[in-house]
């Protein structure tokens, strides 16, 4: 469309304008490009096919992966405690 409006005499007083928003128009679509190959290259399929069992699915592995990651932390302080109960105190055999 901007493309056109350069080439009609009438608006030719506008270019400058029109070279900008020509300049947006491409950015926008080199974003949205981007966007939508992203999409594409990822294990989404889309809204349709999203449903009560997938929301489940999905909100499970997110709370495994939560409560894993708590597991390793409790881990990791007992290992400290541990280590700290066990190491020789001074004037003790």
């Amino acid at each position: 469309m901007l493309c056109l409006l350069e080439r009609i005499p009438t608006f030719r007083a506008l270019n400058n304008e029109i070279a900008v928003l020509k300049k947006r128009a491409e950015s926008c679509s080199r974003q949205l490009k981007a966007w939508a190959q992203s999409l594409q290259d990822s294990n989404f399929k889309g809204e349709r096919h999203v449903n009560q069992r997938t929301k489940r699915i999905d909100q499970a592995a997110r709370d495994r992966e939560e409560f894993l990651k708590e597991l390793a932390e409790i881990r990791a302080k007992g290992a400290t405690k541990t280590l700290a109960n066990s190491s020789p105190r001074v004037g003790q055999p």
